[in-house]
């Protein structure tokens, strides 16, 4: 049985594989660019920001493959490098989004945040070039490592947690500012129908010889417990009905607290 290649796999290898890394880098481009722009770099130095992460998570996974082939020192942190690499690229592109999409706002915390991602670059890239030959003990490279892992965690879960904070709240006042809009433009609904039917009655002929005598205020209670008795709602034109009045009398008579029961 050949043990030979198929022709398929080979093409995903060096066709698949290269197309879709470019189409990766190419689509992570605007979104860092974003980023570097919103930390207060200008136009002209952001675009470098997408070269940084790429060649940073390039090399570092380059580093730990050719180490791990070699049998070379320093293939954990090289490893941990290309992670963090990754890690800082979808970070980039969450947070750039999110502010794009007024989500989130630009902060202290996310300025310091991605400003320390150039130095913190090359200190690991220093750090990875390093000769194999400087080898150090499993427990000095773990205690880098621990330390490394443990100071981009607080930072990122920090800037994370703090615009989280903000988009919630941004919300909950949006909710509170929609309730008071709603409750005023009932309350002006209610104030323009009264006002309308005092004005519609001042201006109407009367009629019968006389003015209307007002409906007791025990009968439009009484009216009103039977609407609810029978489940239905207290509106104008239901209680008018009952009470033989017009609708804007009766309307009159619910925003005046008449048909409460």
């Amino acid at each position: 049985m050949s043990s030979a290649t198929p022709w398929y796999i080979k093409g995903i290898l060096y066709v698949a594989l290269p197309a879709a890394c470019i189409a990766a880098l190419y689509l992570s481009i605007p979104g860092e660019v974003a980023l570097a722009r919103t930390a207060g770099w200008s136009k002209h130095y952001a675009p470098a920001m997408p070269v940084c992460l790429s060649v940073y998570a390039l090399s570092a996974g380059a580093i730990a493959t050719y180490r791990r082939k070699m049998d070379l020192p320093g293939q954990v942190t090289a490893l941990v490098g290309s992670l963090m690499a990754l890690l800082l690229a979808m970070s980039a592109q969450s947070i750039s989004h999110l502010i794009e999409q007024n989500y989130m706002d630009s902060s202290a915390h996310l300025v310091v945040a991605v400003s320390c991602v150039p130095p913190l670059t090359i200190a690991h890239l220093v750090h990875m070039a390093e000769t194999p030959a400087q080898v150090k003990t499993a427990s000095q490279q773990m205690a880098e490592l621990t330390g490394m892992i443990d100071y981009l965690s607080v930072e990122l879960t920090g800037v994370l947690a703090a615009h989280t904070d903000d988009a919630l709240t941004y919300s909950r006042s949006l909710t509170d500012g929609y309730d008071r809009l709603t409750a005023e433009a009932q309350e002006l609904a209610q104030g323009a129908e009264s006002e309308a039917e005092r004005i519609a009655t001042a201006l109407s002929p009367k009629r019968g010889g006389g003015p209307k005598k007002a409906v007791p205020e025990e009968k439009i209670k009484e009216a009103a417990r039977e609407l609810k008795a029978n489940g239905e709602r207290v509106t104008g034109p239901r209680l008018a009905a009952l009470l033989g009045v017009g609708e804007s009398t009766a309307a009159r008579y619910i925003s005046q607290g008449l048909a409460t029961v």
